[in-house]
């Protein structure tokens, strides 16, 4: 009888499934951020799901791979990481990162950073011109974030007037209630929201993409599983060109 050892790499060899390590066998152990709906999160304590889970799993099983998908506070996933504690991580591969993880080539997940406006802004047939954030500072909008937001000090502070919330959920409630013309926030989580946001039907996604985050893949230097990454790329690739990926962005109401 032909074992699974033999098997995968006879299926690898005639081109019908990518070529990776036969150690790979072991389950790759995947660390997520449990409050990042809809990109990894757990409902109301239960177990975790996603659009990244969802995805990367669909792939693994492709692959033959088993995949172990747990929960964390963002920061101690990624601490479980680094300390080999954990095979992987799915997020964006900042230099920081790169120091103890290697990242795959393919994204799981580009998530675009769009602006959200109410239907009746005064700015609003302006604001769908803007295509780049030169652009939309030229409108003066009063753009409405929340505490954290890396992003937003980074390219809005100084050159945007602000109004601050105390976290995203209050910063939405602000952009219904008219607090500030816009926000400029990850497509993929926003639409989420606003889904589970009383009153937020009268908030317009505008189409143009500022800038894109990409979820890659992370697997820790420590791991046994870094020789599978150039697989998962190739299978990654076929995937995202079936149906059941675009299924999976439905699942949870996105629109990617």
């Amino acid at each position: 009888m032909i074992n699974r050892r033999k098997f995968l790499q006879a299926a690898a060899a005639s081109g019908s499934l990518p070529a990776w390590p036969a150690h790979a066998a072991a389950p790759l152990r995947m660390a997520y951020f449990e409050t990042y709906s809809p990109l990894s999160f757990r409902p109301d304590g239960s177990a975790l799901r996603g659009i990244l889970p969802d995805a990367v799993g669909e792939v693994l099983s492709r692959m033959g791979m088993a995949v172990e998908h747990t929960g964390y506070p963002w920061a101690r996933a990624q601490l479980l990481v680094k300390n080999g504690e954990q095979d992987a991580i799915c997020t964006i591969a900042t230099p920081e990162r790169l120091e103890y993880a290697v990242a795959a080539q393919e994204p799981v997940v580009s998530a675009p950073r769009r602006v959200f406006a109410r239907a009746d802004c005064p700015l609003l047939p302006k604001l769908r011109q803007a295509r780049t954030l030169d652009e939309l500072r030229a409108l003066s909008p009063v753009v409405v974030s929340y505490a954290g937001n890396g992003w937003a000090k980074t390219n809005l502070e100084g050159t945007f007037k602000i109004e601050s919330a105390i976290n995203f959920e209050t910063a939405l409630k602000m952009l219904v209630a008219r607090r500030g013309d816009v926000m400029i926030d990850n497509a993929l989580t926003m639409q989420y929201s606003l889904q589970r946001t009383d009153g937020a039907t009268e908030v317009v996604m505008l189409p143009t993409d500022l800038e894109t985050s990409y979820f890659r893949l992370l697997v820790g230097k420590k791991s046994p599983h870094v020789a599978m990454l150039p697989a998962f790329d190739a299978a990654m690739r076929q995937f995202k060109k079936t149906p059941a990926y675009l299924k999976i962005f439905q699942t949870y109401g996105i629109q990617p």
